[in-house]
Protein backbone atom coordinates (compact mmCIF):
# COMPACT_ATOMS: atom_id res chain seq x y z
CA UNK A 1 0.00 0.00 0.00
CA UNK A 2 1.55 3.32 -1.07
CA UNK A 3 1.44 6.65 0.80
CA UNK A 4 -1.30 8.05 -1.44
CA UNK A 5 -3.63 5.19 -0.59
CA UNK A 6 -2.93 5.70 3.13
CA UNK A 7 -3.95 9.38 3.16
CA UNK A 8 -7.72 8.79 3.77
CA UNK A 9 -6.91 6.45 6.64
CA UNK A 10 -4.47 8.93 8.21
CA UNK A 11 -7.05 11.71 7.93
CA UNK A 12 -9.64 9.62 9.77
CA UNK A 13 -7.12 8.73 12.47
CA UNK A 14 -6.19 12.40 12.93
CA UNK A 15 -9.84 13.40 13.27
CA UNK A 16 -10.43 10.65 15.81
CA UNK A 17 -7.45 11.78 17.82
CA UNK A 18 -8.78 15.33 17.80
CA UNK A 19 -12.14 14.18 19.13
CA UNK A 20 -10.55 11.93 21.75
CA UNK A 21 -7.75 14.28 22.73
CA UNK A 22 -8.89 14.57 26.32
CA UNK A 23 -9.27 10.85 26.52
CA UNK A 24 -5.60 10.16 25.92
CA UNK A 25 -4.38 11.17 22.44
CA UNK A 26 -0.99 12.82 22.65
CA UNK A 27 -0.12 16.26 21.38
CA UNK A 28 2.02 19.29 22.00
CA UNK A 29 1.50 20.60 25.54
CA UNK A 30 -1.06 17.92 26.27
CA UNK A 31 0.75 16.56 29.29
CA UNK A 32 1.05 13.08 27.78
CA UNK A 33 -2.71 12.65 27.48
CA UNK A 34 -3.31 12.37 31.23
CA UNK A 35 -6.88 13.15 32.24
CA UNK A 36 -7.23 15.18 35.44
CA UNK A 37 -10.50 14.79 37.30
CA UNK A 38 -12.08 18.04 38.45
CA UNK A 39 -13.76 18.49 41.82
CA UNK A 40 -17.54 18.52 41.95
CA UNK A 41 -19.06 22.01 42.00
CA UNK A 42 -22.53 21.43 43.36
CA UNK A 43 -22.56 22.98 46.85
CA UNK A 44 -24.79 25.99 47.61
CA UNK A 45 -24.46 28.77 50.17
CA UNK A 46 -27.64 30.60 51.11
CA UNK A 47 -26.80 33.63 53.21
CA UNK A 48 -28.46 36.35 55.21
CA UNK A 49 -26.45 39.46 55.94
CA UNK A 50 -27.95 41.04 59.03
CA UNK A 51 -28.80 44.71 58.62
CA UNK A 52 -28.92 47.29 61.36
CA UNK A 53 -32.65 46.64 61.74
CA UNK A 54 -32.27 42.85 61.97
CA UNK A 55 -29.13 42.69 64.11
CA UNK A 56 -29.92 41.36 67.56
CA UNK A 57 -29.65 43.80 70.41
CA UNK A 58 -26.60 43.22 72.57
CA UNK A 59 -24.76 41.25 69.90
CA UNK A 60 -21.77 43.56 70.25
CA UNK A 61 -21.50 43.94 66.48
CA UNK A 62 -21.61 47.24 64.61
CA UNK A 63 -22.95 46.96 61.08
CA UNK A 64 -21.19 48.22 57.97
CA UNK A 65 -22.35 51.60 56.75
CA UNK A 66 -25.10 51.61 54.16
CA UNK A 67 -24.29 52.80 50.66
CA UNK A 68 -22.77 50.79 47.84
CA UNK A 69 -24.15 47.27 47.46
CA UNK A 70 -22.17 44.44 49.02
CA UNK A 71 -20.86 41.83 46.61
CA UNK A 72 -19.62 38.34 47.44
CA UNK A 73 -17.50 35.92 45.41
CA UNK A 74 -15.51 32.71 45.87
CA UNK A 75 -11.86 33.58 46.42
CA UNK A 76 -10.49 30.71 44.31
CA UNK A 77 -13.08 31.21 41.53
CA UNK A 78 -14.05 34.91 41.24
CA UNK A 79 -16.60 34.14 38.52
CA UNK A 80 -18.80 32.52 41.18
CA UNK A 81 -20.26 35.74 42.54
CA UNK A 82 -23.45 37.55 43.44
CA UNK A 83 -24.74 40.80 44.94
CA UNK A 84 -26.34 40.92 48.37
CA UNK A 85 -29.99 41.93 48.01
CA UNK A 86 -31.65 44.87 49.71
CA UNK A 87 -33.02 42.45 52.32
CA UNK A 88 -29.53 41.11 53.04
CA UNK A 89 -30.03 37.78 51.25
CA UNK A 90 -27.65 36.17 48.77
CA UNK A 91 -27.14 32.77 47.13
CA UNK A 92 -24.00 31.29 45.61
CA UNK A 93 -24.34 28.10 43.56
CA UNK A 94 -21.75 25.72 42.19
CA UNK A 95 -19.19 25.96 44.97
CA UNK A 96 -16.31 23.48 44.76
CA UNK A 97 -15.69 20.78 47.33
CA UNK A 98 -13.08 21.25 50.05
CA UNK A 99 -12.13 24.48 51.78
CA UNK A 100 -14.00 27.48 50.34
CA UNK A 101 -13.46 31.15 51.20
CA UNK A 102 -16.05 33.81 50.39
CA UNK A 103 -14.85 37.38 49.87
CA UNK A 104 -17.19 40.28 50.63
CA UNK A 105 -16.57 43.66 48.99
CA UNK A 106 -18.28 47.03 49.13
CA UNK A 107 -17.39 49.87 46.78
CA UNK A 108 -14.48 47.78 45.48
CA UNK A 109 -12.91 47.35 48.93
CA UNK A 110 -12.76 44.04 50.80
CA UNK A 111 -14.82 44.23 53.99
CA UNK A 112 -14.27 40.68 55.15
CA UNK A 113 -13.97 37.00 54.32
CA UNK A 114 -15.68 33.83 55.48
CA UNK A 115 -14.09 30.38 55.18
CA UNK A 116 -15.95 27.07 55.18
CA UNK A 117 -13.92 23.94 55.85
CA UNK A 118 -14.81 20.54 54.39
CA UNK A 119 -17.56 21.64 51.97
CA UNK A 120 -19.12 18.47 50.49
CA UNK A 121 -20.77 17.78 47.14
CA UNK A 122 -24.43 18.82 46.91
CA UNK A 123 -24.29 20.34 50.37
CA UNK A 124 -26.48 23.32 51.23
CA UNK A 125 -24.99 25.68 53.80
CA UNK A 126 -27.34 28.28 55.25
CA UNK A 127 -25.68 31.09 57.21
CA UNK A 128 -26.45 34.31 58.98
CA UNK A 129 -23.56 36.77 59.06
CA UNK A 130 -22.82 40.27 60.23
CA UNK A 131 -20.13 42.71 59.15
CA UNK A 132 -18.08 44.45 61.80
CA UNK A 133 -14.86 46.45 61.77
CA UNK A 134 -13.50 45.09 58.54
CA UNK A 135 -14.49 41.45 59.00
CA UNK A 136 -17.39 39.11 58.40
CA UNK A 137 -18.69 37.39 61.54
CA UNK A 138 -20.52 34.06 61.32
CA UNK A 139 -23.60 34.19 63.56
CA UNK A 140 -25.49 31.05 62.56
CA UNK A 141 -24.72 28.03 60.34
CA UNK A 142 -26.80 25.06 59.21
CA UNK A 143 -25.67 22.31 56.84
CA UNK A 144 -28.09 20.09 55.00
CA UNK A 145 -27.95 17.51 52.22
CA UNK A 146 -24.40 16.34 52.57
CA UNK A 147 -24.53 14.95 49.03
CA UNK A 148 -23.32 11.90 47.18
CA UNK A 149 -20.82 11.10 49.92
CA UNK A 150 -23.30 11.88 52.70
CA UNK A 151 -23.66 9.52 55.65
CA UNK A 152 -26.14 9.42 58.51
CA UNK A 153 -25.61 7.01 61.37
CA UNK A 154 -27.69 6.28 64.43
CA UNK A 155 -26.66 3.94 67.19
CA UNK A 156 -24.46 3.46 70.22
CA UNK A 157 -20.94 4.70 70.74
CA UNK A 158 -19.12 1.38 70.81
CA UNK A 159 -15.58 2.61 71.42
CA UNK A 160 -13.56 5.78 71.98
CA UNK A 161 -10.42 5.19 69.94
CA UNK A 162 -8.84 8.67 70.23
CA UNK A 163 -10.00 11.57 72.41
CA UNK A 164 -8.33 14.85 71.50
CA UNK A 165 -10.20 18.12 72.19
CA UNK A 166 -7.55 20.08 70.24
CA UNK A 167 -7.47 17.80 67.19
CA UNK A 168 -9.17 14.82 65.58
CA UNK A 169 -11.06 12.49 67.90
CA UNK A 170 -12.11 9.07 66.66
CA UNK A 171 -15.05 6.90 67.73
CA UNK A 172 -16.63 3.65 66.65
CA UNK A 173 -20.36 4.31 66.16
CA UNK A 174 -22.76 1.79 64.65
CA UNK A 175 -19.74 -0.22 63.42
CA UNK A 176 -18.26 2.79 61.57
CA UNK A 177 -15.14 4.81 62.37
CA UNK A 178 -16.28 8.39 63.01
CA UNK A 179 -13.92 11.40 63.18
CA UNK A 180 -14.83 14.53 65.16
CA UNK A 181 -12.77 17.58 64.18
CA UNK A 182 -12.58 21.03 65.86
CA UNK A 183 -14.14 23.70 63.65
CA UNK A 184 -16.03 21.08 61.63
CA UNK A 185 -17.98 18.91 64.05
CA UNK A 186 -20.81 20.37 66.16
CA UNK A 187 -21.71 18.22 69.18
CA UNK A 188 -25.03 18.83 70.94
CA UNK A 189 -27.56 17.28 73.26
CA UNK A 190 -30.90 18.89 72.49
CA UNK A 191 -30.08 22.61 72.43
CA UNK A 192 -27.04 22.29 74.70
CA UNK A 193 -23.56 22.38 73.24
CA UNK A 194 -21.34 19.45 74.21
CA UNK A 195 -17.72 18.44 73.62
CA UNK A 196 -15.94 15.28 72.52
CA UNK A 197 -15.57 14.33 76.19
CA UNK A 198 -19.35 13.87 76.29
CA UNK A 199 -19.28 11.28 73.49
CA UNK A 200 -18.91 8.28 75.78
CA UNK A 201 -19.20 4.54 75.30
CA UNK A 202 -22.81 3.39 75.42
CA UNK A 203 -24.25 6.79 74.47
CA UNK A 204 -26.99 6.80 71.82
CA UNK A 205 -26.08 9.27 69.07
CA UNK A 206 -27.13 10.48 65.62
CA UNK A 207 -24.30 11.39 63.26
CA UNK A 208 -24.38 13.44 60.06
CA UNK A 209 -21.19 13.46 58.04
CA UNK A 210 -19.37 12.62 54.86
CA UNK A 211 -17.02 9.85 53.87
CA UNK A 212 -13.32 10.68 53.93
CA UNK A 213 -11.57 10.40 50.56
CA UNK A 214 -9.80 7.04 50.08
CA UNK A 215 -11.16 5.80 53.41
CA UNK A 216 -14.23 4.28 55.01
CA UNK A 217 -14.02 6.80 57.87
CA UNK A 218 -16.86 9.25 58.40
CA UNK A 219 -16.01 12.91 59.08
CA UNK A 220 -18.87 14.15 61.27
CA UNK A 221 -20.43 17.56 60.73
CA UNK A 222 -22.83 16.97 63.61
CA UNK A 223 -23.06 14.49 66.48
CA UNK A 224 -26.36 14.63 68.36
CA UNK A 225 -26.33 12.99 71.78
CA UNK A 226 -29.77 11.49 72.23
CA UNK A 227 -31.90 10.84 75.27
CA UNK A 228 -35.50 9.61 75.59
CA UNK A 229 -36.87 13.04 76.52
CA UNK A 230 -35.34 15.44 74.01
CA UNK A 231 -34.35 13.08 71.21
CA UNK A 232 -36.77 10.24 70.46
CA UNK A 233 -35.32 7.56 68.15
CA UNK A 234 -35.10 8.77 64.57
CA UNK A 235 -34.91 12.47 65.45
CA UNK A 236 -31.97 14.81 65.89
CA UNK A 237 -33.48 17.62 67.96
CA UNK A 238 -33.20 21.34 67.19
CA UNK A 239 -30.66 24.03 67.89
CA UNK A 240 -30.99 27.77 68.26
CA UNK A 241 -29.44 28.40 71.68
CA UNK A 242 -27.60 31.71 71.85
CA UNK A 243 -24.17 31.85 73.46
CA UNK A 244 -21.78 34.68 74.29
CA UNK A 245 -18.21 34.35 73.11
CA UNK A 246 -15.06 36.44 73.19
CA UNK A 247 -14.39 37.09 69.51
CA UNK A 248 -10.77 37.94 68.61
CA UNK A 249 -10.65 39.38 65.06
CA UNK A 250 -7.55 38.25 63.20
CA UNK A 251 -6.10 36.82 66.41
CA UNK A 252 -5.48 40.35 67.71
CA UNK A 253 -6.35 40.50 71.46
CA UNK A 254 -6.49 44.30 71.31
CA UNK A 255 -9.64 44.00 69.17
CA UNK A 256 -11.33 41.31 71.27
CA UNK A 257 -15.00 41.88 72.01
CA UNK A 258 -17.95 39.89 73.32
CA UNK A 259 -20.57 38.92 70.74
CA UNK A 260 -23.67 36.73 70.78
CA UNK A 261 -23.98 33.92 68.24
CA UNK A 262 -26.09 30.82 67.67
CA UNK A 263 -24.41 27.73 69.08
CA UNK A 264 -24.31 26.26 65.55
CA UNK A 265 -21.63 28.83 64.66
CA UNK A 266 -19.46 28.05 67.67
CA UNK A 267 -17.24 25.32 66.12
CA UNK A 268 -16.06 27.71 63.40
CA UNK A 269 -15.25 30.44 65.93
CA UNK A 270 -13.54 28.00 68.28
CA UNK A 271 -11.33 26.80 65.41
CA UNK A 272 -9.71 30.23 65.03
CA UNK A 273 -9.12 30.87 68.73
CA UNK A 274 -12.28 32.48 70.09
CA UNK A 275 -13.32 31.51 73.62
CA UNK A 276 -16.71 31.01 75.22
CA UNK A 277 -17.94 33.64 77.69
CA UNK A 278 -17.19 37.33 78.10
CA UNK A 279 -13.77 38.72 77.26
CA UNK A 280 -11.39 39.22 80.20
CA UNK A 281 -11.13 42.81 81.42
Amino acid sequence: MNLKSLQPILAIAAAACGVLFLAGCGGGGGGGGTVTATASKTAIVIGKLATQSTAKAGSGIVMAAAGDPIEVHVESEPDIKTTVGADGSFTLRGLPEGSVTLVFTQGGAVIGTLTFREVAANQQITVTIQVAEGEVVLVDEDRRGIGHAGVELEGLVQNVVVLNPAGDSRFVIADRSVVARPGVTAIREGTTRKTVEDVTVGKQVHVKGTTVVDSTDVLAYEIKLQNPTTNPPGTTGTGGRQITICHVPGGNPARARAITIDESAWPAHQAHGDTEGACPP
